[in-house]
This record gives C-alpha cells, structure tokens and sequence, in this order.
C-alpha cells in the first residue's frame, strides 16, 4: 500500500514539475492580459488613459452593442469568414484530390503548395499589395496581357474586399490541402474499390464513399479555420486599412481603432471580450459536432 502511495505521489510530483513551467507561461501571456482585459472593459477609458482605472458599470458594453460602426465590422468579418473558408474549401478539395492520385510531378507540387506557409502574413499583405498597385502591379499587368483593363483596386469596396479574400485564401489554402491530404491518406482503399466494382464512377465514389470519411477531417479545418479566420487583421490593416469607406473593416481593425486611434480602451477592451465569446461559442459547437462524428 505504501508503495502504491509513493508510486502516486511520485506520479503528481511529475505531472507538475513538467506542467508547472507551461502553466505559469499560460498565466503570464493569457490570464493576467485576460484578466486586465476585462478589468478595462468595464472601466472609464480617459481612467484607464492615466494608469487608475474607475468601474463605470456595463455602459462600454452597451455601446459597443449599439454601435452601428461594431455592427457593420462584424458584418464583414462573417461575411469574409464564409467566403473564404468556402472557397478554400473547394479549391483545396478539388488540388488535394489531384495531388493524392500521386501523378507525376504531385510531390513538387506539394513543396510549392507549401511555400505559402512559410510566409508571414505582414509579409504576404505587403506583396500581394504591390501585386494589386493599379500602375506597376503584376495583377494588372496579366490582365493587359489578354485584353483586360484592370481595375483600381482599392478604390471600391467589392474589388478591395476581393484583394482581403484572394491574398487570405493564398495563405491558407495550403494549409487546408496538406490536412486534406493526411486525412485521405489514412482511407481505406477498400471502400474505393468495391465502389467501382459496383459500378460507381470517380464523382459518385468521390461523393458517396470519400467525402463522408473526410467529415472529421473537415470538421477540424473548420474549427481552426473559422478561429483563424475571424480574427483576421495583418491582411486588411496593409491591404485596405479597412477601407475605402469602411467597406473592408472587419472586428479586429474596429478594436485597433477603437484603442489606438480614438483611445477609447472600455469600449475596444468591451468589443474584444464580445467578439471572443462569439468565436467561443462557434468553436464549441463544432467541437461537438467533431466528438459526435468521431462516435
């Protein structure tokens, strides 16, 4: 018995030696931020301006709630998360499935699928940026080439959004191919097989055989991909600025400008813990629709 007892204390003398260290780094960078947070969210932000910071009740909440600027951001922050994750998702599908076929040459394009992964994001906005300059951009310059007059960019709201959704769908759409990959990967060629010995052809075995297999697989790049997605900022600060006009403003840019440029901290801090609860509650519900795919 006494050994059973040292064997178990030794056991939890271990399970905190290895976890002490991460826990206390998770306390620093997360719970003491979080906690300061939503200490400001609920203050005056001209107290918090000078370092004392006064209890004002809800009053940052509510007008952030009444706000048709937070709105208006959370508008095209859902809408450019659909869009793209959508896209990503096809286009993804349709090269994943390409480079599984193993053709020749698939393992080339697998490492130039990859590159996009390796860059950073400030990085990708200020090149796809130079891509899209109206003068001298490469973007325009192909569109020359078979007969297209390309547009001015950033000057309307649709074809400013597009360069936000073209350079996000870049970076992570290599990301969404190599999950796609790993799970066809593990599927049974099995079921592939007595598919075409029924007679099934390659779009109804795709459809009916392949794709429900891949539902955890998809369940799990929509998890990441939606937390991701939403908190999008890098791309429309050096692409758009969240403009013209707003048209681009997205929940992130709101809370930078809401902070930094009109030091309004109660009610950045407010929208922030808001926005974080919404994303909470959209990555829990999938969480559960993982777990009950995976019984």
């Amino acid at each position: 018995m006494k050994a059973v007892n040292q064997i178990e204390k030794n056991q939890r003398t271990a399970f905190w030696k290895l976890t002490g260290p991460s826990l206390i780094v998770f306390a620093v960078v997360f719970l003491i931020p979080f906690a300061y947070s939503l200490l400001i969210s609920f203050s005056d932000g001209e107290s918090v301006l000078y370092g004392a910071p006064e209890l004002n009740g809800i009053r940052n909440y509510a007008e952030v709630l009444t706000s048709p600027d937070f709105y208006s951001s959370l508008l095209h922050t859902v809408v450019f998360v659909v869009l793209t994750i959508s896209i990503e998702l096809v286009v993804s599908m349709m090269t994943a499935v390409l480079l599984n076929e193993e053709l020749p040459g698939s393992k080339v394009f697998r490492l130039i699928f990859s590159i996009p992964l390796m860059i950073a994001p400030v990085v990708a906005g200020l090149m796809w940026r130079w891509m899209f300059a109206d003068q001298y951009g490469v973007v325009n310059g192909l569109l020359g080439l078979v007969g297209i007059q390309g547009p001015l960019w950033f000057t309307s709201a649709v074809t400013a959004f597009s360069t936000v959704l073209i350079s996000s769908i870049w970076l992570a759409a290599p990301f969404v191919i190599l999950v796609l990959l790993s799970g066809m990967s593990n599927l049974s060629p099995d079921l592939n097989e007595a598919a075409e010995i029924d007679g099934a052809n390659k779009w109804q075995t795709f459809w009916k055989v392949v794709l429900p297999q891949l539902k955890p697989t998809i369940l799990i790049i929509l998890v990441i991909r939606i937390t991701d997605a939403a908190r999008v900022y890098d791309l429309v600060y050096i692409l758009t600025g969240g403009g013209p006009g707003g048209s681009t403003e997205v929940v992130s840019t709101y809370i930078y400008k809401e902070i930094f440029v009109f030091l309004r901290f109660g009610e950045g801090a407010a929208a922030s813990l808001v926005i974080t609860l919404v994303i909470l509650a959209v990555s829990t519900l999938l969480n559960k629709v993982l777990s009950s795919e995976e019984v």
